[in-house]
């Protein structure tokens, strides 16, 4: 990029460019035209790198998720064999708290919005 920039600082006429009048000045313009094209051609491919870098990282992400979900799972089901009781034990009363949070939010939706 920083050579593009470069490249398209405008430069001070020589001898031989101060007299050749309008064919320089196209010339000129193509090469402004081309090295302009030349640094967007740059820009879409770092942004395009940049791109596919998010895109690789965003898969090895859900990749290491998905490892780390399953790794769960399977410490669950080992702790519940270790432990039947205590898992139980713990089910139902998350079943309680649960069940008591629902009734409890729903007495409360009723006295804000009575029905009719």
């Amino acid at each position: 990029m920083d050579t593009v920039l470069a490249e398209s600082k405008i430069e001070k006429p020589n001898k031989a460019q101060v007299g050749c009048g309008g064919a320089c000045l196209g010339s000129e313009m193509k090469e402004a035209a081309k090295r302009v094209e030349n640094g967007l051609n740059d820009s879409k491919e770092a942004v395009s790198a940049k791109l596919e870098d998010g895109r690789i990282a965003a898969e090895r992400l859900l990749k290491h998720g998905r490892y780390a979900v399953e790794d769960g799972i399977e410490e669950t089901a080992h702790q519940i064999k270790r432990h039947p009781l205590s898992s139980l034990a713990i089910a139902f009363a998350a079943g309680a708290a649960l069940g008591f949070l629902v009734q409890h939010l729903g007495n409360n939706s009723q006295k804000i919005h009575p029905s009719h």
